[in-house]
């Protein structure tokens, strides 16, 4: 069993051509990927949870993120039909912003996989303007959850950091030195 450092796992994402410019952050390894199914970039996040769960498979989590981005069509449009399924039984005759199928609606924004399961974002800006909508998918890509929620007043992204100098980096890496 090969073990292996998030620098390894970034390593391997850019190699196999996966990630484009994959960034370390704390724990994790994120960066944007081609995802097959819709032909669009998707921001994909790759989190072994090394503080819980401790050493990880490099080739383990670069296989479930090819997986993910090269799924079929056929297999994309089944996942989407069970979470606008589900959501439709949730919704059921409660008012939406505009009558459209919701299977249109669901814009992937982002992945993020994790050794169990895999979680999926999407921006509904038709019939839930105000909402993300999250679904977590088992390790057969079954969906297991779906979520809908409330987008921050102002539609901007909420982000957190575990320290001052966690900030500090992450601003210094957004604005080049002059």
């Amino acid at each position: 069993m090969s073990t292996a450092s998030l620098d390894d796992l970034k390593n391997e994402l850019a190699g196999r051509g996966l990630l484009t410019a994959p960034q370390i952050e704390d724990t994790f390894v994120y960066g944007p990927g081609r995802f097959s199914a819709t032909g669009a970039d998707v921001m994909v996040n790759v989190d072994p949870e090394v503080e819980e769960r401790g050493p990880f498979e490099v080739d383990a989590f670069a296989d479930a993120v090819r997986r993910l981005l090269n799924l079929t069509v056929a297999d994309w449009g089944g996942i989407v039909d069970a979470i606008a399924g589900e959501l439709e039984a949730a919704v059921g005759s409660e008012p939406v912003e505009e009558q459209t199928d919701l299977r249109d609606d669901l814009a992937l924004t982002s992945i993020v996989v994790f050794a169990d399961a895999t979680l999926l974002s999407f921006d509904p800006p038709r019939q839930f303007p105000d909402s993300v909508i999250r679904a977590q998918l088992d390790p057969d890509l079954a969906v297991e959850d779906v979520e809908v929620d409330e987008r921050d007043d102002d539609g901007t992204e909420t982000l957190t950091f575990s320290s001052l100098d966690a900030l500090l980096d992450h601003l210094s890496a957004e604005r080049p030195e002059s």
